[in-house]
């Protein structure tokens, strides 16, 4: 019974962090390959390197997030932690997610157990190069530019998202790196925050796949 409520507990929370997701998505595919070829080649951070650490929650819930970049945002390594007790149990769980290019390795350091996968990515979280937005692109993502506002010391660019599926959210943004993201999707509030940057050369073991990890497809 213990384990069914923890997974519940789980699947509700996940669920809320992708619904975000899987709207923008949708969205995508109604523009044009040329509104969203800016991104191409494009930095995915406004550093050559660093260590971002940051916080997301929904439905009481909080995850801790360490995201190392290098090249760009060419490499990242994202530890994330989830604590949680249920009924006096601790379930915290604990993944690294590793991208090398296109590469992923996604690994589940509790259970010593991971899949690797191709797949090309966004340059952010929504999904479009936001220093090059157009106006027009704004009004097909239901995107209103809010102006420059200083975050942790950075010049950002807030920006407000409203849609008819019940998704309205605020963000500030340090160049195509999310800083924060305050609202409702999906009917449930959500929110997520860059607690501290680091302007370093991150650990290169960071971007090392575990040896003592067992993947899906060496089965």
């Amino acid at each position: 019974m213990k384990k069914l409520v923890f997974f519940l507990l789980v699947a509700l929370f996940l669920g809320s962090c992708s619904g975000e997701k899987k709207e923008r998505e949708s969205r995508g595919q109604e523009f044009s390959a040329k509104e969203l070829q800016a991104e191409a080649g494009k930095k995915r951070y406004p550093l050559e390197q660093g260590i971002i650490r940051s916080t997301s929650e929904a439905m009481g819930m909080e995850m801790s997030i360490v995201t190392y970049f290098d090249k760009w945002g060419e490499w990242e390594a994202i530890e994330t932690t989830v604590p949680m007790e249920v009924m006096g149990e601790d379930y915290s769980t604990r993944t690294l997610e590793i991208i090398k290019g296109d590469d992923h390795w996604k690994i589940d350091l509790d259970k010593k157990t991971g899949e690797h996968y191709t797949l090309a990515r966004a340059i952010n979280p929504l999904g479009v190069d936001v220093e090059s937005l157009s106006d027009e692109l704004l009004g097909k993502m239901n995107l209103e530019d809010l102006g420059e506002v200083e975050f942790l010391g950075y010049k950002c660019r807030k920006m407000s998202m409203k849609s008819d599926k019940g998704t309205q959210m605020d963000y500030v943004m340090w160049g195509n790196v999310m800083m924060s993201m305050e609202g409702e999707a999906m009917g449930i509030q959500t929110s997520s925050r860059v607690t501290s940057v680091e302007e370093v050369a991150p650990p290169q073991e960071k971007f090392e796949v575990p040896r003592d990890i067992q993947f899906a497809d060496e089965e």
